[in-house]
C-alpha cells in the first residue's frame, strides 16, 4: 500500500532574531477561544464563557472582515461550548457543541445533529485531511474508577456509523486518544489506557478495520498529532513526546520548555515560518522541526492564558498565509501579531540520488516500513522474495515524481524466515534483507 509523498527537505538554519512582539486584540472579550479558523478577513472561532456571564452566550462567532464585527452563527442551538469546528465551505461547517456534533449547510442558519451513533456525550470529533465525507468521532461514559470511549467511523459525512476496534480495556474503563496521520489517507492512530495496569499505542493502515500494537506509551496523552512533512513522526501532548518510527519509541523533546507552567495546545505551520508551536499557560513557545529547542515569543507571556490544561483537544493556535499574522485565542478573546522576524525559510533539495533504506523494524512482526528515494521522476518497483527466489509481493509497480517515500509490507500470512525486498528504477537496482520473526 503506498503512502502519501513527501519531499524531504533541510532548513538552512540562520540565527533567529526575535523582537517583541505587539499583540492585537482582535475581539470575542470575556470569552475564551478554544478553536479558530482563519482565512484573510474571515474568522471562525469557537468559544466558552468559563465565567458563565449571564450577558454572553458562547458558541461559534464569525467575522467577514477580520474581526471589527463578529456574529454568531450557532445562536438557534441555544448557549454552549465549542468543542470541535470544521470549516468544509462558508456554508458547510460542522461544530461539536456541547457533546453533539451538528452540520450546518447554509451557513449556521439552520443546524441538524449527525451523532446518532451514540446516546452518551461526544469527547472528540474530526474530518479526515483527505476526504471530507469520511468522519471520526469518540464518544464517552463515566464508569466506576475510570472512562469508557468508543471510537466510531462514517464515511458518507455522517449518515452511517460503524465502530471501530476493540480496544483493550477493564472494569474501570478504556479511555482512547486517536489522531489521523497526515501524510498516508490510510494511517490512523489511537493510544489507550484500560484504567488498571495498562497503556497501549495501535496503528492501522486500513482506516481502522484492523489494528496493530506498536508500543507501550509514556502515558496517556491529551492530544496526539502526527507531523505533516515527515511520515511516521508522532507527538505526543503533554511532554512533548515524539516519535521517528510510528510510535515504536518515544523521546522527550521539552528543551527550553517552563516546568511551572501547563500545555495547552500545538500548531505545525509547514508553509510561512517553517516551524513548530506550543502554547502553554506562560506564552507561545516555538522550535524548528530538527531542533526541537523552544523559545518564547517575546510578549506572548503578557496575554491572558489563564486556561485550564487541555482537556479539549484546543485548536486555537493559528498562521494565516495571506496576511502573515498569527492568531492566537486566549482566555479573554482573540489576539494577532505578525509572524516571526528573522526566519530563513530558504530550501535546500536533498532528494539527488536512489536511496533503498533498511526495512524499519528489523526484524518485525508482521507489518514493517521501507523508506526509499529517487531524484527524478521514474517508474518503480519494488518486489518481495523468499529465500527460493519466489516473488511474494509486488509492493511499488507505478510512475512516481523525485521525492522520498515510505510503504508498509504486511507479512501477516507468512512463515518466520528471511526474505528479501528489491528496488528498481531505470538502471539502479538494490536488495535487502530483512527477518521475519513470529
Amino acid at each position: 500500500m503506498k503512502k502519501t509523498v513527501f519531499i524531504i527537505f533541510s532548513l538552512l538554519l540562520s540565527t533567529i532574531s526575535i523582537y517583541a512582539q505587539t499583540w492585537e486584540f482582535v475581539g470575542l472579550d470575556s470569552l475564551a477561544v478554544y478553536h479558530l479558523s482563519v482565512s484573510g478577513d474571515t474568522i471562525y472561532a469557537g468559544t466558552i464563557d468559563r465565567n458563565n456571564n449571564p450577558t454572553i452566550n458562547d458558541g461559534l462567532y464569525f467575522s467577514s472582515n477580520g474581526g471589527n464585527d463578529w456574529i454568531q452563527l450557532d445562536s438557534t442551538l441555544g448557549d454552549g461550548y465549542i468543542n470541535g469546528l470544521y470549516i468544509i465551505s462558508p456554508e458547510n461547517l460542522f461544530i461539536l457543541k456541547s457533546g453533539t456534533i451538528f452540520k450546518t449547510t447554509n451557513n449556521g442558519q439552520s443546524w441538524s445533529p449527525v451523532n446518532n451513533f451514540s446516546t452518551k456525550q461526544i469527547r472528540w470529533f474530526g474530518i479526515s485531511p483527505f476526504n471530507q465525507n469520511e468522519l471520526y468521532a469518540i464518544d464517552e461514559i463515566v464508569v466506576p474508577g475510570g472512562v469508557l470511549n468508543n471510537l466510531f467511523r462514517s464515511t458518507d459525512n455522517g449518515i452511517n456509523w460503524v465502530v471501530l476496534g476493540p480496544f483493550p480495556g477493564s472494569s474501570h474503563g478504556s479511555e482512547l486518544r486517536f489522531s489521523f496521520a497526515l501524510t498516508d489517507s490510510m494511517n490512523l492512530y489511537v493510544s489507550v489506557d484500560d484504567h488498571f495496569t495498562n497503556l497501549y499505542f495501535f496503528k492501522s493502515i486500513d482506516k481502522g478495520e484492523n489494528w496493530f500494537y506498536v508500543s507501550w506509551p509514556p502515558f496517556l496523552p491529551n492530544d496526539i498529532y502526527t507531523d505533516k512533512i515527515i511520515p511516521n513522526r508522532i507527538y505526543l501532548f503533554p511532554g512533548p513526546y515524539v516519535s521517528n518510527q510510528g510510535g515504536l519509541n518515544w523521546l522527550l523533546v521539552d528543551s527550553g520548555l517552563t516546568d511551572t507552567s501547563h500545555y495547552l495546545s500545538f500548531f505545525q505551520d509547514p508553509l510561512t515560518t517553517n516551524l513548530l508551536y506550543i502554547l502553554k499557560s506562560d506564552g507561545l513557545y516555538y522550535s524548528h522541526l530538527d531542533t526541537f529547542f523552544w523559545q518564547r515569543m517575546d510578549g506572548s507571556e503578557n496575554l491572558p492564558l489563564d486556561l485550564p490544561p487541555s482537556t479539549r483537544n484546543m485548536k486555537n493556535i493559528i498562521i494565516d498565509g495571506e496576511t502573515r499574522k498569527i492568531y492566537l485565542g486566549t482566555s479573554d478573546g482573540l489576539f494577532r501579531t505578525n509572524i516571526l522576524t528573522g526566519i530563513s525559510n530558504e530550501k535546500e533539495n536533498l532528494i539527488d540520488r536512489f536511496v533503498l533504506e533498511q526495512n524499519y523494524p528489523n526484524p518485525f512482526n508482521p507489518i514493517t516500513t521501507i523508506t526509499y528515494q529517487i531524484p527524478k521522476t521514474s517508474f518503480v518497483t519494488i518486489k518481495v522474495y523468499d529465500v527460493l527466489g519466489n516473488e511474494i509481493a509486488t509492493l511499488v509497480n507505478e510512475e512516481l515524481e523525485a521525492g522520498k517515500y515510505e510503504i508498509d509490507f504486511i507479512a501477516r500470512d507468512l512463515p518466520s524466515g528471511i526474505y528479501f525486498y528489491t528496488f528498481r528504477s531505470g538502471s539502479f537496482a538494490e536488495t535487502k534483507k530483512m527477518l521475519l520473526l513470529k
